[in-house]
């Protein structure tokens, strides 16, 4: 429908006016449909109006265009439909800075425009033949590209860069500054517009000109930030590792200085993301030291949703290392802190719930809270339920909630979860444009849950599915892939699983060839090295128990040795080490071991440990000192055997848990009051009684449901059976609990 321009004129400059005498500045009437039509209509006449051309005023027109544009685009900036607005108005900027450039007087443009235009009017008068002025130039519009997110901009920026930069020689004094500005320029274009053809370039000209740049401090350190900027481009799209070295060391050596460290978040940002890049490919915990401490300054000086994100992040990655427990509590406190903040800005971010998940089940792994692992699984069906097929972080998100679910399955042996986690499994190697790693991932992920449902039976066909699931992950990873011998590891357990069941030594000389490829594979500073060594030797112990094999047994015991050297002293894992090694000790020694008794009494005392692994060690340590007829000894261990068993009951845990995990040592009781009258001291061995006949009739009486059902028929009953539980409780001294570990297992981390 052709439009006329004068009625055009007349219809934008009335909702102009409106808008202008509103006092509360409503910008209503310059939006819609109908408004946009009229404006297109007088944009184009103005274009191609001369000074000849009938219609409303040219000068008139101009400033009319320039004011209604710019007030439209700020428009963009605030409101509930910022995103939609922006995507709607997105040529508003450049038009509103077309027509402030026809403006004779430029004073009547709006503010942001007047400079960078009258210097387009000084260079067109001019010829463009002075660098530093075009520069100038360039640089302005650079800074407006900037502000406003102006493509179009932008390239003006980058023409005029280059055209600046063919006016000077590079022996010429001007000529660092200029390529400095025109390799910062190659570096947002090519961030914007995905085209990284013109990054090398960049790096070059920006490289030679860090060199030669002579300017005070405060402007040689933007300089350098650019540099590292420039290096870390061209390491995401190189992948050269030399990249990212120079990056960091540039960003590292600028952080010397403290008063940058307060003072520009820009910096810190490069300073993290490279250190992150770096440990992402080698693992390597002394990088997450400045980078933490980087990005505490950036929450404390910024403070925005992405920040605590990130934060939570690389702390999640150090307590992968430390097991610490105040660094996993810090790890779920930011990850939380990112998704509240980011519900609050209206720009949800379900990757803090994926982290936030991950850490619940960390700390249940290391506390056995219950309610932490049941939280972790609601929170990741909640973040997978916010992302579509093609968000980033599903695959992510859906290998999160299958590890949760197994989590649950392998304490509880639910079939929902095995079903549920089976079905995201398959969810995610279905996915479209599936990364090998992360192919790889899901089904060791598939793998593992299979092999849970050797618990309900053994059955040859899920293991068979279980080990060619291992295998093809395996062999998706080239050669040198840095998680290719992580997921040796997990092999390892399907494959003694089959041993176990079948006596197929073919599978365990399997497993002894996997561990061995796999411990070449993983570097010692990687963080499940301690988990590698722990299979590997627990595949060689199994494999000497099996056929005598005294050197075997010598090697396993180097390898705990290891593991334990790679752990913290009071890291949860600790505890299984110790019980393990101490088993081998013994078997070299040929029973009544005083080493592997060493290790028994340690891993029963360590306060981290999961409940059951402390009872195993204890109940080991016991008996061994039952064999030497140190029944003093002994009893003490029954005692603080029996003191755990009461954590294995907590009332946090489901039923089936709680009876799984009391029937597993139904004959505690009786062996340490045995002990305890071997040890000619009734009175501990009556409490000893009293105490695991309390911990049974805690877990007969506490069920919930069939209590509430009795208060229905018969509430002087239920009144009745909730005193009794209350006595019984109080016969209780620890609090919390832990989840249970079958000591023999393998870590399938």
């Amino acid at each position: 429908m052709d439009l006329d321009p004068q009625k055009a004129y007349d219809t934008v400059r009335a909702a102009w006016q409106q808008v202008v005498e509103n006092e509360t500045q409503e910008t209503t009437p310059l939006l819609g449909t109908d408004i946009t039509q009229q404006l297109e209509c007088l944009f184009q006449y103005h274009l191609k109006a001369s000074p000849t051309t009938s219609g409303p005023p040219r000068g008139e027109t101009a400033y009319l265009l320039a004011w209604v544009h710019w007030v439209r685009w700020l428009t963009t900036l605030t409101g509930e439909e910022k995103n939609e607005a922006q995507a709607e108005y997105a040529e508003e900027i450049d038009r509103a800075f077309i027509a402030s450039w026809r403006l004779r007087d430029l004073s009547l443009a709006p503010e942001a425009f007047r400079l960078p235009a009258r210097l387009f009017q000084r260079l067109e008068e001019e010829g463009w033949t002075d660098p530093k002025l075009v520069q100038d130039y360039a640089g302005l519009m650079f800074g407006l590209a900037l502000q406003t997110n102006s493509t179009n901009m932008l390239h003006e920026a980058d023409r005029r860069s280059r055209q600046a930069l063919s006016l000077v020689q590079e022996s010429d004094e001007a000529w660092p500054v200029i390529a400095s500005n025109r390799a910062a320029i190659m570096l947002k274009l090519a961030q914007d517009t995905g085209d990284y053809d013109h990054v090398k370039e960049a790096v070059r000209l920006g490289r030679r000109a860090l060199s030669r740049l002579d300017e005070p401090p405060e402007v040689q350190a933007i300089y350098a930030l650019q540099m590292a900027q420039l290096l870390l481009t061209q390491y995401e799209v190189s992948g050269q590792d030399d990249d990212l070295a120079e990056a960091i060391e540039i960003s590292s050596s600028l952080l010397r200085n403290t008063d940058l460290i307060t003072a520009d978040t820009d910096l810190l940002d490069i300073a993290v993301t490279t250190l992150q890049a770096r440990y992402e490919r080698t693992s390597d915990p002394n990088d997450l030291a400045p980078a933490i401490e980087f990005q505490e300054h950036l929450v404390a000086q910024r403070g925005e949703h992405n920040d605590h994100y990130i934060l939570g992040q690389l702390l999640s990655w150090l307590f992968s290392h430390t097991g610490n427990t105040d660094t996993l509590n810090r790890s779920i406190h930011h990850y939380e802190h990112a998704w509240t903040l980011g519900q609050a800005e209206d720009v949800p971010l379900p990757s803090a719930l994926n982290g936030l998940a991950w850490m619940l089940k960390r700390r249940f792994e290391q506390t056995g809270n219950s309610q932490d692992r049941d939280t972790a699984i609601l929170t990741s069906r909640q973040a997978i339920s916010l992302m579509p097929n093609d968000h980033p972080a599903l695959p992510s998100a859906l290998g999160i909630f299958t590890a949760t679910l197994h989590s649950r399955a392998q304490a509880t042996g639910s079939m929902p979860d095995l079903s549920e986690g089976l079905a995201a499994a398959d969810r995610a190697l279905q996915l479209p444009d599936v990364t090998p790693t992360n192919r790889a991932i899901h089904l060791f992920n598939k793998a593992a849950l299979l092999g849970l449902r050797h618990r309900n039976g053994w059955r040859t066909d899920n293991n068979e599915l279980e080990l060619a699931l291992g295998r093809e992950a395996i062999e998706l990873l080239p050669a040198g892939h840095p998680k290719k011998g992580l997921y040796r590891i997990n092999l390892i357990g399907g494959l003694i699983g089959r041993f176990r069941h079948t006596a197929e030594t073919t599978a365990l000389d399997e497993a002894i060839n996997v561990g061995a490829l796999a411990l070449d594979e993983v570097p010692p500073t990687h963080p499940y090295r301690a988990a590698l060594c722990s299979n590997y030797a627990l595949t060689l112990f199994i494999s000497a128990q099996h056929t005598p094999d005294e050197e075997k047994l010598r090697r396993a015991i180097t390898l705990f040795n290891e593991a334990l050297t790679r752990l913290p002293a009071d890291h949860p894992s600790t505890a299984i080490l110790l019980v393990n090694r101490g088993t081998a000790r013994s078997a070299l020694a040929a029973d009544n071991s005083p080493e592997g008794e060493q290790d028994w009494a340690a891993a029963a005392r360590l306060e981290t440990a999961p409940p059951s692994v402390r009872i195993t060690a204890a109940v080991r340590w016991a008996r061994n000192a039952t064999a030497r007829a140190d029944h003093k000894t002994a009893l003490i261990a029954y005692t603080l055997a029996i003191h755990h068993l009461t954590n294995l009951a907590d009332p946090g845990l489901e039923r089936g848990d709680k009876e799984r995990h009391l029937f597993t040592w139904s004959h505690l009781t009786a062996d340490a009051t045995a002990a305890a009258l071997d040890a000619d001291d009734p009175e501990s061995a009556l409490a000893l009684l009293d105490s695991g006949r309390c911990v049974q009739w805690n877990t007969r009486l506490q069920n919930a449901d069939e209590l509430a059902r009795l208060a229905e028929t018969h509430p002087d009953l239920a009144a009745s059976v909730r005193r009794l539980i209350a006595l019984i409780s109080a016969q209780d001294t620890l609090e919390g609990l832990l989840p249970t570990m079958d000591p023999l297992a393998l870590d399938l981390n």
